[in-house]
């Protein structure tokens, strides 16, 4: 499975919502999940299953791209990333 942190320019709150997603990922034994960081206009030269962003870009996503979108309000709040975080792994049967 992988994951991609996209941000405005794929350097900034993507990093730090990579870094926040990996610590979960390894505290939960999940060494099977890649996670990856990338701008907004590259986005669809990432292929991904699951993809987190903030509620400013969302709307900005490719059509494609939105079901597969988590949106998050704060890359810091590692609690509520892996809220729902989990909840969509759950979903994919991973």
């Amino acid at each position: 499975m992988k994951i991609v942190c996209v941000c405005g320019f794929g350097v900034g709150s993507s990093v730090i919502a990579k870094m926040n997603i990996e610590s979960i990922l390894a505290d939960e034994g999940r060494d099977d999940i890649s996670v990856d960081t990338v701008d907004l206009g590259s986005i669809q030269g990432a292929p991904a299953d699951i993809y987190i962003t903030t509620t400013e870009l969302a709307d900005q996503f490719p059509d494609d791209c939105k079901e597969k979108t988590i949106v998050l309000t704060n890359f810091v709040d590692r609690d509520d990333i892996k809220k729902h975080l989990d909840a969509r792994i759950e979903e994919l049967g991973e």
